[in-house]
């Protein structure tokens, strides 16, 4: 059954031959033009209808929709083979031909117009129902459906067109808009509408295709993206093909572990970040902290897109310490530590200066942690050995290990330095307001003040007589020998053979050669009492 279709508007057709020059007029057989229109007869005097016939070297067509008029500006259908014929009723050849789309929709085939491929033959290209076939057409490769119209849009495997709301998702290629039809390669930004979306239900996304027209995207459900190298950089891509971007969970497992997690940059760059540091948002599922005010932190890659986490690790020459969600530590933290590996932070915040006088008081347990100093705010890098730490708008002097790797390198030192007690690595030293403080020392050299005031005289006066025996004076004072403290001064040294060293409450500390403190007064004149010159006389 031989089958025409009415043409609406047409555009660019091969170089025509006026017919008239070419046809040739006979009474009962051949060309007729009658009332200006052609036909033509065969010998038996019959017009030719649904047959092609030939005029120099131009085709034409006997539509038998006209009763045999010769067709123009028409589709023809012949035995399923599809031709078009111009104004003028040539048949066209090599050239594309748009036609009004009559089947318009505006969900699946929004297309004002629908584009035909006459070939050399005439006959338009076509595609096949079972899969897309790919034709090169001036370098360019498009794909046609069974009846020979180009494909346009988000298109399946089977050469169907998807293009309503939400099936892109399932579609396989893209040949552009319904003017365009060329099959897409590389990036493509494409708007689509996504009711899964977080951000606007209509909105550009990037996708990329692989050089045989397919859209990458992740079919492995044990995988939470595909990933792929794209000019030495690695994009991922969701189980629709979306380029994705900023942080996303990059490798199966738990949603909460930074292990699997990776950053993927910008909307409008993507590629994943390698080998490097960057400053963004944490991720609210990973950030172990309330993070409400948005604070940027800065984390590194590993050159497989993998966060350095939990570890103490050197980097260009420095060292970093990062939590376990990847983000980089700063400040004074306390951690405790094997080879490196950060097995724990005692505060997920930075400890500040309340914290570390409960620390170095003991008002609060660390043991089996250690205090380490990695600069403030963006700076990160680890300090070492004679550092000064502000707290608070306090300063603090410290010490920290400088040799060694990531195993010892950073920590506080307990114990002497140079002569100079330090705990945790804070140096143990007098303020000046205080002058002199009185601490316990242990095995460790590790040494606690005392408070003071726990060294004096309860509420009642002790008496001191002269050798007489009379009443010399009133005073307060302590012999504080049993209780095994020692003295320090502003430098943090021992202070040793101390004679009525006055402290910030106007009492006065005594010590031996060892900077044992001997007696607690508050009277300067307690080195001419006779407890006094007695101990001096047996020491």
């Amino acid at each position: 059954m031989r089958k025409q279709t009415k043409v609406v508007a047409v555009a660019s057709a091969a170089a025509l031959l006026a017919i008239g020059a070419s046809m040739t007029s006979f009474a009962a057989t051949g060309w007729t033009e009658e009332d200006g229109t052609w036909y033509y007869y065969d010998k038996d005097g019959n017009r030719v209808e649904d047959e092609w016939r030939k005029s120099g070297d131009n085709w034409y067509w006997l539509d038998s929709e006209e009763n045999g008029a010769m067709a123009t500006d028409k589709l023809i259908d012949d035995d399923g083979d599809i031709y078009y014929v111009d104004a003028n009723g040539v048949m066209v050849t090599n050239t594309w031909v748009k036609v009004v789309n009559e089947d318009q929709d505006d969900e699946s085939d929004p297309a004002e117009y629908r584009y035909y491929y006459m070939q050399a033959t005439g006959k338009a290209m076509k595609g096949s129902n079972d899969s897309t076939k790919k034709k090169t057409i001036d370098g360019k490769k498009y794909a046609f459906d069974e009846d020979g119209k180009m494909l346009y849009g988000w298109v399946g495997t089977d050469s169907t067109m998807m293009n309503e709301e939400e099936s892109w998702k399932q579609a396989t290629y893209y040949f552009g808009g319904w003017e365009d039809g060329s099959m897409k390669t590389g990036w493509q930004k494409i708007n689509v509408f996504n009711s899964n979306s977080d951000a606007d239900d209509d909105a550009d996304k990037w996708f990329y295709f692989k050089s045989n027209g397919e859209k990458v995207f992740n079919d492995d459900a044990s995988e939470e993206l595909e990933t792929k190298k794209v000019n030495g950089k690695t994009y991922g891509f969701d189980e629709d093909g979306v380029m994705v971007y900023e942080w996303n969970q990059a490798a199966s497992g738990s949603s909460t572990s930074a292990s699997n997690w990776g950053y993927f940059n910008s909307p409008e760059d993507g590629a994943r970040v390698t080998k490097g540091w960057f400053k963004v948002v944490p991720h609210e599922d990973f950030d172990p902290t309330n993070n409400n005010d948005e604070e940027e932190k800065w984390y590194y890659s590993n050159g497989d897109g993998t966060l350095v986490t939990s570890e103490i690790k050197k980097i260009n020459g420095k060292y970093y310490a990062f939590n376990e969600k990847g983000a980089m530590l700063s400040g004074l933290v306390a951690l405790d530590t094997t080879l490196g590996v950060i097995n724990d932070i005692h505060a997920v915040d930075t400890i500040d200066s309340d914290e570390l006088d409960d620390i170095i008081n003991e008002n609060e347990d660390i043991t089996g942690y250690d205090l380490y100093y990695f600069g403030d705010g963006d700076d990160g890098a680890m300090k070492t050995g004679s550092t000064t730490v502000n707290l608070d708008g306090d300063t603090y002097a410290f010490n920290f290990a400088s040799t060694g790797g990531a195993d010892t390198r950073g920590q506080g030192t307990t114990g002497l330095v140079k002569k100079v007690y330090y705990k945790y690595g804070k140096k143990m030293a007098a303020s000046t307001d205080d002058k002199y403080r009185a601490a316990s020392i242990d095995a460790n050299d590790a040494a606690t003040f005392v408070a003071s005031k726990t060294l004096r005289v309860g509420a009642g006066d002790a008496v001191r007589t002269d050798s007489n025996g009379n009443v010399e004076k009133l005073c307060k004072y302590n012999n504080v020998e049993a209780m095994n403290l020692y003295l320090i001064g502003t430098n943090g040294q021992l202070k040793t053979k101390a004679n009525g060293v006055k402290d910030g409450d106007d009492w006065y500390f005594y010590s031996d050669a060892d900077g044992k403190i001997i007696f607690y007064a508050n009277d300067k004149d307690f080195s001419k009492s006779d407890e006094y010159k007695a101990w001096k006389a047996e020491n």
